[in-house]
Formats: C-alpha cells, sequence, structure tokens
C-alpha cells in the first residue's frame, strides 16, 4: 500500500514539520511506501489532493496538521469513497481527533494508521 502524506510544516507555529521530521524516519525504518507533499500556503493541501484524487484511483491519504488542514484536504477529494484518510495531529486544538478519538500522540496516531484494526465510515457534510 502506497501512502500519501499531505504535511503542513506550518501548523502550531512550526511544530508540524518537526513531528514530520520524527514521523518520516519511522515511515522508512517499516519500509512504508509513500510520498510527501508539504503545503505553501492556504488553499494549497485541497489542490494536491484534487491533483492527486482526480485519476479516479483508491488512496490512503495521510494528513500531518491541524483542523484547517483536515478540512482542505477533505475538500479537495474528488471522489469521498475511494479514500482511508488518516491523520496526525499538529494544530493547536486538534478539534478533529479529539471527536473521532484519535490518538495526539504522533508515533501512536501513525501505528493506527498503519496498522488499523478497524476503518471507521465518516459522514460528510456537503
Amino acid at each position: 500500500m502506497r501512502y500519501s502524506f499531505i504535511v503542513n510544516p506550518n501548523s502550531r507555529s512550526g511544530m508540524g514539520g518537526m513531528i514530520w521530521d520524527m514521523i518520516e524516519p519511522e515511515l522508512k525504518k517499516r519500509q512504508v511506501e509513500y510520498e510527501c507533499f508539504h503545503t505553501a500556503c492556504t488553499g494549497h493541501a485541497a489542490r494536491i489532493i484534487g491533483g492527486i484524487t482526480s485519476d479516479g484511483k483508491e488512496h490512503t491519504l495521510v494528513v500531518l496538521g491541524g483542523d484547517g488542514t483536515v478540512n482542505e484536504v477533505m475538500n479537495g477529494i474528488t471522489d469521498l469513497d475511494k479514500v482511508i484518510l488518516g491523520y496526525i495531529p499538529t494544530g493547536s486544538s486538534n478539534d478533529f481527533a479529539r471527536g473521532m478519538k484519535l490518538p495526539t500522540e504522533p508515533l501512536k496516531a501513525l501505528d493506527m494508521i498503519l496498522k488499523p484494526r478497524r476503518i471507521q465510515r465518516m459522514d460528510v457534510g456537503l
């Protein structure tokens, strides 16, 4: 399985970039196949995801960022039924992670993504 990581390096005043620097060596150690895209400005995550998901294939996306980054990613997905979304919270409030009962510790969140016990469907308003 190939993972597409969307990283907001500026979330929580640069914490997103530091957390990615902790996550990436773990991905390499576990020999995970992945690609990484860093966001540069507001709206960039949606554009990146639109490009990734426009091929009509199934994708596993992992967001490293805050609530705003998750929102942008979800808005950029072209076919929600073909996407599995993972989340490693790096924002200041992380309401989405709290609401979904996701771990806030980055390596625990990564482990949950790489070894999921189950996949939970989400009702996403349009």
